[in-house]
Order: structure tokens, then C-alpha cells, then sequence
């Protein structure tokens, strides 16, 4: 009688294992997102350059995957975008988020959500800095060239006027 008991209880722990593997599967997805260091540093207004890596072992055939990118600053998302891409068991994509050009000086993360249409969902984030660019050196330079010009004007108003003087002096 004991070693029924022992093997009726060995069979049912068998029986939850195995109704917890099936119910719980596991996805071996691996999601790596890597920002070249040339972007780690960008202006306003510029491309934020990233690669996303899938490696997905278990996928046995053609799987298309939603992915969402994100731009936050802590919870707050600042700017979204969202394409879908088809994989089988490893991808790599280069792709790129323009920048708003009102986003203050700081540091933000570009995040990345994916989804398929059953039951994945996996996010994975990196920072960059969003530092002073062009757009302030450009309207430096704007002015700098307006005053120039101004200047411009006025030297050659003045050698009109004396040259004009000069011919009034010699009648």
C-alpha cells in the first residue's frame, strides 16, 4: 500500500510539473538595443540613430513582431513610433527616431516595446543626452551676420556721402 501512495503522489507531482510547463511557457526572447556612442550625444531636431537585436531561438518559422520606440523622459513619453518587422530566429535593424525640436537640454531614454499577436511582450531601453547644438550656434551666427550687414550698409552710405562731397568740394 505504501509504494501505491508513493507512486499515485510521484505521478501527481509529475502531472503539475507537466500542466505547469505547458501553461507556462517560457519565450527564450533576448532583446539587446545599443546606440552607436556617436548618437549617445544629440541636438534637437536630430536623428537618434539605434540597433535593436532580436534574437528569438525558439521561433520556428517567420514571426511578425510589433515594435513600439518611445522617447521618455522618466514616465512621460515625449515621442512614439511604432513599425512592424517579420523575423524568424535572429534580427538585427538599424533604425532611427528624429528628435522633437522643442525637447529641453537633459537626458532621456529611447525605449523599445515588442509584441507579437499572442502572447509576447518584452520592453528594453537605453539613455542618450540631448545637449545644445546648431540651432543656438545658427542664431548667433544669423545675428553676427545681420550686424555685419548693418555695418556693410552703413561704411558704404558714409563713402557715397563723401565721395558726393568730394565732388561738390572740386565744382
Amino acid at each position: 500500500m505504501n509504494n501505491k501512495i508513493i507512486f499515485g503522489l510521484i505521478w501527481i507531482f509529475g502531472l503539475i510539473v507537466a500542466v505547469f510547463v505547458i501553461s507556462k511557457s517560457v519565450l527564450a526572447l533576448n532583446l539587446v538595443i545599443h546606440i552607436p556612442e556617436k548618437y549617445l550625444e544629440v541636438t534637437a531636431g536630430d536623428r537618434l540613430t539605434f540597433e535593436l537585436e532580436v534574437k528569438y531561438p525558439e521561433n520556428p518559422s517567420r514571426k511578425d513582431l510589433r515594435l513600439t520606440y518611445q522617447i521618455k523622459k522618466g514616465d512621460e513619453i515625449i515621442s512614439e513610433s511604432k513599425v512592424l518587422k517579420a523575423i524568424e530566429t535572429q534580427s538585427s535593424f538599424m533604425d532611427y527616431m528624429t528628435i522633437p525640436e522643442s525637447l529641453e537640454v537633459g537626458t532621456y531614454t529611447i525605449a523599445n516595446k515588442v509584441q507579437d499577436y499572442q502572447n509576447l511582450n518584452e520592453e528594453v531601453s537605453a539613455n542618450f543626452r540631448v545637449v545644445k547644438g546648431k540651432a543656438d550656434l545658427m542664431k548667433y551666427i544669423y545675428i553676427l551676420g545681420v550686424a555685419i550687414g548693418i555695418v556693410d550698409v552703413l561704411v558704404i552710405i558714409e563713402f557715397w556721402m563723401i565721395s558726393r562731397m568730394r565732388k561738390k568740394n572740386e565744382k
